[in-house]
């Protein structure tokens, strides 16, 4: 009888390890896939980065300071965030959709908002891949100028707070 009891407590105590081991994997890659750390360089999000070719060219004028929105159609922050576009009707702004049911989502973003959802929106995703949805970048010629995601740009506020760190460039002059 001892022996069996033995036997169970050391199985016990090695699918604990297991299972203790594994919880610890995945919060490792749950920090490395939120800071960016052990990603591919040309898939981070980095201040001054050349956008790839693929999200460059659905920016319908790329030389002029654009809203670039990532957002899933499974997120209801997304949907939130999507209905308060209204308001920057006066800017350039594009949305990239990831997710197979985007069709909600896409009906409840604003007329300016050039959006993209399918093969376009799979493409930018195969070249800059997001962790976190929302997450919006400041574009200018083809490069980033800022970006927030997750609670820092789940609202027009926030949006708002991210158009004004764009630089005025001298008239005549490119970024």
């Amino acid at each position: 009888m001892e022996q069996v009891l033995a036997v169970v407590l050391v199985a016990t105590c090695v699918v604990l390890t297991v299972a203790f081991l594994a919880c610890l994997r995945g919060i490792a890659e749950l920090r490395l896939r939120l800071t960016g750390r052990g990603m591919d360089p040309s898939a981070q999000l980095i201040i001054g980065r050349k956008l790839p070719e693929s999200l460059v060219g659905l920016i319908p004028d790329a030389t002029q300071d654009t809203l670039v929105l990532f957002m899933s159609s499974t997120c209801g922050t997304c949907h939130g965030l999507a209905a308060s576009l209204g308001e920057f009707s006066g800017r350039q702004t594009v949305a990239i959709i990831a997710g197979d049911s985007a069709s909600d989502l896409l009906t409840t973003l604003p007329p300016h908002v050039a959006a993209f959802d399918g093969e376009q929106a799979k493409a930018v995703d195969a070249d800059l891949p997001m962790a976190l949805f929302p997450t919006v970048l400041l574009q200018r010629d083809g490069f980033l100028v800022a970006y927030a995601s997750g609670s820092d740009a789940d609202s027009a506020a926030d949006l708002e707070v991210l158009w004004e760190q764009r630089l005025d460039v001298p008239e005549g002059m490119s970024a």
